[in-house]
């Protein structure tokens, strides 16, 4: 549709010149036949006029794992270290004021 717009109004000399966009009419110069006919690609599509719309992508989703009873016995020995660590600081803090 772009490319027909653009092609038209450029066979033609009139005051609508404004009705394409400038981006269209340099992409398609650009671009030749491959204009709007490039794969929408990483969230991007091309509207009608040419111009380009970026959107999120969205990734896939996958469904978390339990952790392995290692990785458990890690997370609360961690845990244990991180409850010391902060009641050793609160404790130090008590002294020292």
């Amino acid at each position: 549709m772009a490319q027909a717009l653009v092609t038209s109004r450029q066979s033609r000399v009139g005051t609508d010149r404004e009705l394409v966009p400038a981006e269209a009419s340099v992409r398609s110069q650009r671009e030749g036949q491959q204009f709007l006919r490039q794969p929408n690609t990483l969230g991007a599509t091309v509207d009608q006029e040419g111009l380009t719309n970026n959107y999120a992508v969205e990734p896939p989703m996958y469904y978390a794992n339990f952790p392995a009873p290692e990785q458990v016995r890690g997370y609360l020995k961690q845990g244990a270290v991180a409850a010391l660590f902060t009641v050793t600081v609160l404790l130090t803090a008590l002294a020292v004021s």
